[in-house]
């Protein structure tokens, strides 16, 4: 079955997520400050006039998947992408996360919702002090493991009883030598939602029996995310190269470009999902400004791709093209097979006019995880 049409949606949400680190400080904020200072701009300058303009009429005549040196031709200053460091080994929250993700896909329906010591739960509290709210006291989607004592006594004990999808109001007596002086021997109340659980049942039913209980099922979703990133290790590292880079001038066609195919492809997006594009940002967690930022955060992958694989020889060959397009546009092992023609019509259509430029990004990510040291 095809699932390119969740896949990409899915995309975009990580797209949007990363977007608030890679555009404050990093390289998007560079690209948006010097958004001005394009093909037309260069222009205008008098000394090195015409050989600016001759390297920018270069940069906006690439051809899709070409490789081209932008550091060389003075359009950026590239961060150093060899031996940089990949944090592999999975955080807590993103194992728990996993799991109660896993947990929600094969719920049991004999299974009566309510939460017992030792759980594992995914929960929304807000917290009120003799009826006044407490917002930095209050939590979304926090991961508590009953128990475990990461939270007060009160608290954990608190959400036992809970049913899923239900909520409950807790009186919860803070440590008088709690390090929160405005909380500290204070009584709070606390509404507590339940979104989600995972208990030792679960463990056995997801597992089939192998896992007998919480813990085992901790430490093999662990293995599953450790090897994961091991093998994405590009993902990991290609932020830190971003936010090490800095570029001073952008093609304006290239920008135009990428411009007009993020705003169809959120076009596309707004219509299966039954909104206008304005209303699709605002889900993301987006302004009007979404689409230029996300434009920025591209066109800057694609100049750091290119110019690494300028340097290094880096090509896309057939084999890694086809395979890589139909993982973009969601196809899975025993899907329809399609040709290479077949693909790329679908891509150009639904995601983007250049996927040879989008597939050379991939490429070059894996490179640059390849050449990372593992922490």
């Amino acid at each position: 079955m095809n699932k390119g049409n969740s896949k990409k949606i899915i995309i975009i949400c990580i797209v949007c997520a990363l977007l608030g680190g890679a555009l404050i400080g990093g390289v998007g904020v560079m690209i948006y400050n010097d958004l001005s200072r394009t093909e037309s701009d260069k222009k205008e300058q008098t000394a090195d006039s015409s050989k600016d303009a001759e390297e920018s009429t270069e940069a906006d005549q690439l051809g899709d998947g070409e490789v081209y040196d932008f550091e060389k031709a003075g359009f950026m200053k590239l961060g150093e992408y060899k031996g940089l460091e990949a944090a592999v080994q999975p955080e807590q929250d993103d194992i728990y996360s996993g799991m109660l993700a896993e947990a929600e896909e094969s719920e049991s329906k004999d299974d009566d919702g309510i939460v017992r010591d030792g759980e594992l739960v995914n929960i929304d509290f807000a917290a009120s002090l003799n009826g006044k709210a407490l917002e930095d006291a209050s939590g979304e989607d926090a991961y508590v493991r009953i128990g475990k004592g990461e939270y007060i006594d009160d608290f954990e004990k608190g959400i036992i009883g809970i049913k899923k999808g239900e909520e409950k109001t807790v009186d919860c007596t803070f440590p008088k030598d709690y390090d929160d002086e405005e909380l500290a021997g204070k009584k709070v109340q606390f509404l507590i939602k339940v979104n989600n659980r995972f208990s030792d049942k679960t463990a056995q039913q997801l597992s089939k029996g192998k896992y007998k209980t919480i813990d085992e099922y901790y430490e093999y979703e662990k293995q599953l995310q450790l090897k994961d990133n091991q093998e994405n290790k590009g993902d990991l590292v290609w932020d830190s190269l971003k936010e090490e880079t800095e570029i001073t001038t952008v093609s304006e066609v290239m920008l135009s470009r990428t411009t007009e195919d993020v705003t169809n492809m959120y076009k596309n997006f707004a219509e299966m999902s039954g909104m206008t594009v304005d209303e699709l940002l605002e889900s993301f967690g987006m302004g009007e400004e979404g689409i230029s930022e996300i434009t920025q955060d591209t066109v800057a992958d694609q100049m750091i791709a290119k110019t690494i694989a300028a340097r290094e020889g880096i090509a896309v060959d057939d084999a890694y093209y086809l395979q890589t397009l139909r993982e973009l546009l969601g196809y899975e092992e025993g899907d329809e097979e399609k040709t290479l023609e077949e693909l790329e019509k679908e891509y150009k259509k639904d995601q983007g006019s250049r996927p040879k430029d989008d597939v050379l990004v991939e490429r070059v990510r894996d490179y640059v995880g390849e050449q990372s040291k593992e922490i």
